[in-house]
């Protein structure tokens, strides 16, 4: 474990002493009555894709946006911490129509080295798969785990969308997406690429799927992908339309 894990270890350790009652966190929740306002997380289409040389590799870059189109909030909370330090477990809140709510593990809080602050893991993975390029193989992005935060307004007019930003800090405690807002991740950040060194010249599609594993609590999960058909040429250095 590197040191700055083991500082935000610490932190994280100090930080969660409420979440570590005698009680889990869910058992403390006190749910009044009232239909569940549930987020709905939208995948927006990749954009901003361009392509770049490190050395002998070639990356794919791009920018992409999660939208929350729910009645609720997506509101993670930090939990407990790992016996050796490494990560915290993250329960999802889910606001009740007549008042409370309730609370459901979903997941992991990580230290991320490259953005130097607590991201959710598996939130979303990234996909390039050949639709005309033969010979090529499918990839993945390495990029997993996100900070959850509102970054871009999406469509303010949705019942119950603050008209500013309510999640607005990478927290180590709460992290969330409000109503009406999106969560936007630009081509220029660490992570925000799939390698295509060696891919044969081709049509391609561009995946970004949103909670891959299923673990969050949604209204529907049906707009959680979003795909970008391009045509990629690595013998000219291009990315264009099909």
């Amino acid at each position: 474990m590197t040191r700055p894990l083991l500082a935000v270890a610490c932190l994280l350790g100090t930080l969660s002493l409420l979440a570590t009652s005698t009680a889990p966190l869910a058992e403390a929740m006190r749910p009044s009555g009232g239909a569940p306002l549930l987020p709905n997380l939208r995948a927006l289409p990749a954009t901003d894709l361009r392509l770049e040389r490190v050395g002998d590799r070639t990356l794919l870059r791009f920018s992409t946006t999660t939208a929350n189109i729910g009645a609720g909030p997506l509101e993670l909370r930090a939990g407990e911490v790992s016996s050796d330090g490494s990560r915290q477990k993250v329960y999802q809140r889910v606001f009740l129509s007549g008042g409370g709510s309730s609370d459901r593990l979903v997941g992991d809080f990580v230290y991320h080295p490259a953005h130097r602050h607590i991201h959710f893991e598996d939130y979303a993975r990234y996909e390039l798969q050949p639709a005309d390029a033969p010979g090529a193989s499918a990839r993945l992005g390495s990029k997993t785990s996100f900070c959850v935060m509102d970054t871009t307004a999406i469509d303010l007019s949705l019942p119950g969308a603050p008209r500013r930003a309510v999640y607005r800090l990478c927290g180590d405690r709460v992290q969330g997406m409000s109503v009406g807002w999106g969560d936007r991740y630009g081509y220029q950040l660490a992570g925000q690429e799939i390698e295509v060194t060696g891919l044969p010249d081709g049509t391609y599609v561009l995946r970004i799927v949103v909670d891959p594993r299923g673990r969050l609590q949604e209204a529907s999960v049906g707009d959680n992908v979003s795909t970008v058909t391009i045509r990629l040429s690595l013998t000219a250095g291009t990315i264009s339309p099909p």
